[in-house]
């Protein structure tokens, strides 16, 4: 009865923030771990029934189901965009979001994520040697909250804040008082290809005015964000290459050569990730072998009647993906079968893969889009040996990718949750219900969402440009459609993936975290994320290294910057779907009816407008005192 409350808390947070995550996602083509909010924002809503011997109860109930859903936001917008990019690409007819099969198929995700996280709990959460740096961060919160409920973190100056910058933001740039985009340098060429035609290429270096992407770079390490700037430089550079290619080169280096390049890069690094998981697995199935049940750690103990529903969970998921593909196909087909069974092997590796991830470098950090890739390589091999090789297949494979990625995504949240519970004391089994209700609200809330986004300002496009769904649109396009690789861009991508996990191998010997996954994830992202991610980093780092500790404040501070300004892009989706026109904002420029202002001034503005939103993440990074020094 008591643990109602904190799971209905969860349950309406996590349909807000992963609603209004999958604009930012679009946007930023990353996804935050957002774990140390919810509890954050039960600390400061809910400061008495956080304190006594059941707050820590209550805090970690709300954080499992608060989060859940942004594994349902993560697998969606990963992968049901490449649909509408890969019609655009090919000139072809755009279909609708099918908002009901999305459901459906996230709901069947979910289900196997849920059983197999549940099932294998006890084996990733046994190692000593995993730090679970997110969950050990969530833990010193709940601590804290329990035991000193009158330093509960001051919301006004930092999530509050933070929310109204977000706000602002965006509606100067789209005033045309602002420059969203200062570009920097750009150039343009007009490449002539064999047999006739013009191949336009384009480069540009620019800082963004976006505070979804800084946001983004004040919720991760500097390291991290160092890495992923560093692939996006790579990104820049090679941009700048493609620009600049010979005539007899543009066949075997092609536009989009440098999601090529990233793909190589990823698919190296997981198969790095892979080699590891399976030594970790040995050495963790060989503790358990020899571990005293006496000894055992009751917090991760679950009970025979919970594992075969876990089980049950699993077979439902499958066989809902089963189902929905055998009514598409009228009837049992080998394609059917094949894919499901490709679905359930991928989503017990990747799922297992994923937590182990997630707790090495936490779950913000995470490069699910990297399992997520593997996973669309592996459904996409299976299509090709069954010889379903149109555009039309792409309709079927889709929504069994996204239930598959959605499965993958559930470990990446799940298992930093489960972890802050058994540091808590608290047993995992018992936020099992509310892990499944997140996943089912967020499940029914972001199909919904993604709708409202593609309809106002369209999926891939510069408003929404969708990084992932572009990246898993050319991999689909490459390999099932056309079946003609661009070799040179993927074997560059192969040696600068072997390279990364060679740094991310030497830094580990010195107990250093440099994922290379990180580094192959900013390869294809476009430049300009990574250098607004890299300039929150910056400014919260700043923040924390003259402070000389990590504040609650600065997390809610990055969390307003996100949630704000895709709240306002939804909000804005929602007027332009009921009729508004979006051009009768921009009041400011050279066009009919508008107020002139010069260039110099707008991009002062954006400029100032960067600033604001760094100084904000600086601000709240330093403690109290030093603040208001």
């Amino acid at each position: 009865m008591k643990d109602r409350f904190p799971i209905l808390f969860g349950v309406i947070v996590t349909t807000v923030v992963s609603g209004t995550l999958v604009i930012a996602g679009l946007k930023a083509g990353i996804t935050p771990g957002v774990s140390p909010l919810v509890i954050l924002l039960a600390w400061g809503a809910f400061a008495k029934a956080t304190t006594g011997g059941t707050g820590s109860r209550f805090l970690n109930l709300a954080q499992v189901a608060g989060s859940a859903g942004m594994a349902v936001t993560a697998g969606v917008i990963f992968t049901a965009p490449l649909v509408q990019i890969l019609h655009a690409d090919k000139g072809l007819e755009v279909p609708p979001v099918d908002v009901l099969t999305l459901i459906f198929v996230s709901i069947a995700g979910g289900l196997i994520g849920y059983g197999f996280v549940g099932l294998a709990t006890k084996k990733f959460l046994t190692d000593p040697t995993l730090p679970a740096p997110e969950a050990r961060a969530c833990e010193a919160m709940i601590e804290a909250a329990v035991s000193e409920p009158d330093k509960k973190p001051n919301l006004k100056p930092s999530l509050y804040l933070g929310l109204l910058l977000s706000f602002l933001a965006p509606l100067t740039t789209k005033l045309g008082l602002a420059k969203e985009h200062i570009v920097l340098f750009s150039k343009k060429v007009s490449l002539a290809l064999q047999g006739g035609g013009v191949d336009e290429r384009e480069f540009k270096a620019d800082l963004p005015f976006t505070p979804i992407y800084i946001g983004i770079g004040g919720l991760l390490t500097l390291a991290t964000a160092l890495l992923v700037f560093g692939g996006s430089f790579l990104r820049l550079i090679g941009d700048l290459a493609l620009a600049s290619v010979d005539a007899e080169q543009v066949a075997n280096f092609p536009a989009n050569s440098m999601r090529w390049v990233g793909g190589g890069a990823m698919t190296v690094a997981v198969a790095y990730s892979l080699i590891r998981f399976m030594g970790a697995g040995r050495k963790m199935a060989s503790s358990l072998a020899h571990e005293d049940p006496a000894q055992a750690d009751r917090t991760l103990l679950v009970d025979p009647g919970v594992r075969k529903g876990l089980m049950l969970s699993i077979f439902v998921g499958v066989g809902m993906l089963f189902g929905w593909l055998l009514v598409k196909e009228g009837g049992p087909t080998a394609f059917g079968l094949s894919m499901s069974a490709a679905i359930l092997v991928m989503c017990g590796l990747m799922v297992a893969l994923g937590a182990i991830l997630s707790l090495q470098i936490g779950s913000s950090a995470s490069p699910v889009s990297g399992t997520i890739f593997v996973t669309t390589l592996v459904l996409c091999l299976v299509a090709l040996a069954m010889k379903r090789t149109e555009i039309s297949d792409v309709l079927l494979l889709t929504p069994l990718l996204v239930g598959a990625c959605v499965a993958v995504c559930a470990a990446n949240d799940s298992s930093q949750d489960y972890k802050t519970m058994q540091l808590c004391g608290v047993r995992v089994q018992d936020g099992f219900l509310a892990q499944i209700l997140g996943l089912l609200a967020g499940a029914i809330v972001v199909p919904i969402v993604l709708y409202v986004a593609h309809e106002a300002y369209t999926l891939g496009s510069g408003d929404l440009t969708a990084p992932q769904g572009k990246m898993f649109a050319t991999l689909i396009d490459g390999l099932l459609l056309q079946s003609n690789l661009p070799w040179y861009p993927i074997f560059i991508g192969l040696a600068i993936g072997a390279l990364a996990v060679i740094m991310d191998i030497t830094a580990d010997k010195r107990g250093l975290q440099l994922p290379s996954m990180a580094l192959a994830v900013g390869i294809y992202l476009p430049p300009y994320l990574g250098i607004g991610i890299l300039i929150g980093a910056l400014f919260r780092w700043f923040g924390e290294r003259k402070a000389g500790l990590q504040t609650h404040e600065s997390i809610l501070a990055a969390a307003g910057l996100i949630t704000g300004a895709a709240a306002f892009e939804l909000i804005l989706g929602v007027m332009i779907l009921g009729g508004f026109d979006m051009n009768s904002l921009t009041l400011f420029g050279d066009g009919e009816g508008q107020t002139a202002i010069s260039g110099t001034l707008t991009t002062v503005l954006g400029l100032a407008g960067i600033g604001a939103l760094g100084l904000l993440l600086y601000f709240n990074s330093l403690p109290q005192k030093k603040r208001s020094a």
